[in-house]
């Protein structure tokens, strides 16, 4: 590496706490490598299976019954619960789906306790989560129902949302390549009366496959109330209906046209799961067009060209590396929670049809991290993408980039997400709020 590619970044600091429920939690920005445990000394000792031996998810013949009454008794009325769901409104479901809690909670607590987590370690909340979401692993996954999961994102939030959201739906003036187009579209949330000094990009995942802006308005309110930012949740396209190089179009364009909206507009990005790995690729991308590496195609180049490098970015349990499956993806996916085997099963196979090009070229974790701006992440030892994470953080040190990072223990993926519900979510939620809220003040 160049060392005049060293010298384009800087250090800060960042001073935070910590609790029992974090593996290590390193309070001060670093461009030291973070030494990565080996998995089998991270997972000695889990309590798997809901701490019982009857039913497992590698029983093929269990699975295959399953599989049959689902086809056969599920999903003929699925398609119309959930239009029925969706059409109560949102303040009603998230009553109801917090009275289900507040009954179910206390009655776990009372007679399975610890008993049902991976680790006793883990809260009494996440242990009454864990038999909850553990049976996803025998279900079969399909699109739909993980676009559906995931627009529910706000009816897991108990908090309002309480500021003027504006939709956006323009079309800018810009060189766009013949297979693109130029209009944008997100949710604009305004939590003052005149626009903030700084801007939160709001980048939502899923697995390229799922996820949407109003099912992350909830969280992405309440994270701009709280740092007092307006956010924009920017619409990027799905697979299998796009390809990569289409979402990350989209991305770059809600990009542009929040650069445009006035110049003294200081801009932080915020990505989930997939949305962190294209909130990197953002990242990565205007710095390389700043500096004036051409590795990017050009239309690319031509719509980033003349707009700054973010003024930083939180990766929330980053999916950073689309090459052969290895490592946490597939060791840690036996007991998460959220990507687990079946989501594996529905989603893999895409990385060979959708990327376009290299694999590897797609990676973030891969690619030029000089003059990208100071990172945040948040994953869990016992997470899918923690490998992911980890590798993402060392190759942004490896460049000079400040990255500031929260590691939890025995925490699902995006945990961040339970905040409603499991403390350990709540706490990597104020974690990276301060970090936003760091990222705002003046620098010494």
């Amino acid at each position: 590496m160049p060392p005049e590619e060293r010298d384009e970044a800087s250090n800060c600091e960042f001073t935070g706490t910590t609790t029992n429920a974090m593996a290590s939690f390193e309070c001060c920005t670093s461009t030291l490598p973070y030494p990565k445990r080996p998995l089998e000394d991270i997972n000695r000792g889990l309590n798997l299976n809901l701490g019982q031996n009857i039913i497992s998810p590698n029983n093929q013949t269990l699975l295959w019954v399953i599989h049959f009454l689902d086809r056969l008794l599920v999903r003929w009325w699925e398609p119309y619960f959930q239009r029925l769901w969706k059409s109560i409104p949102l303040r009603l479901r998230q009553k109801l789906t917090f009275a289900a809690w507040n009954v179910y909670f206390p009655l776990h607590k009372r007679f399975l306790g610890r008993k049902t987590g991976i680790h006793p370690d883990a809260s009494l909340e996440y242990h009454a989560m864990t038999t909850l979401a553990w049976w996803g692993r025998m279900i079969p996954v399909t699109i739909e129902r993980m676009r559906f999961s995931l627009s529910q994102l706000s009816v897991w939030s108990k908090h309002p949302v309480l500021s003027r959201v504006e939709v956006i739906d323009e079309h800018i003036a810009c060189h766009v390549p013949p297979d693109q187009h130029g209009h944008v579209r997100g949710l604009y949330v305004h939590v003052a009366d005149e626009p903030t000094e700084y801007t939160l990009l709001w980048i939502y995942g899923g697995a390229f496959l799922a996820g949407d802006m109003e099912g992350n308005l909830g969280p992405a309110e309440r994270v701009g109330r709280e740092t007092g930012m307006d956010v924009l949740l920017v619409h990027h396209r799905l697979v299998p209906e796009v390809q990569m190089k289409d979402m990350l179009w989209d991305v770059a364009l809600g990009y542009h046209w929040l650069t445009l909206q006035r110049k003294s507009m200081k801009v932080l990005v915020l990505g989930i799961s997939s949305g962190a790995g294209l909130a990197t690729r953002l990242c990565q991308s205007v710095a390389e067009t700043v500096h004036g590496r051409s590795t990017l195609p050009d239309y690319l180049s031509s719509i980033l060209q003349g707009t700054p490098v973010p003024a930083g970015a939180v990766l929330l349990g980053p999916f950073a590396d689309y090459t052969t499956p290895r490592g946490s993806l597939l060791t840690n996916a036996t007991h998460d929670l959220i990507v687990n085997p079946r989501v594996l099963e529905s989603g893999l196979p895409y990385l060979e049809t959708h990327m376009g090009g290299s694999r590897r070229d797609h990676s973030p974790i891969y690619r030029s991290f000089a003059g990208c701006p100071p990172l945040c992440v948040v994953t869990s030892e016992h997470e899918a993408v923690y490998d992911h994470a980890i590798d993402l953080v060392n190759a942004a040190r490896s460049y000079g980039v400040p990255v500031t990072l929260g590691v939890w223990k025995y925490m699902c993926h995006v945990f961040t997400f339970l905040s409603s519900f499991v403390p350990e979510g709540e706490e990597s939620m104020q974690f990276f709020i301060e970090w936003l809220k760091e990222q705002q003040q003046p620098k010494q």
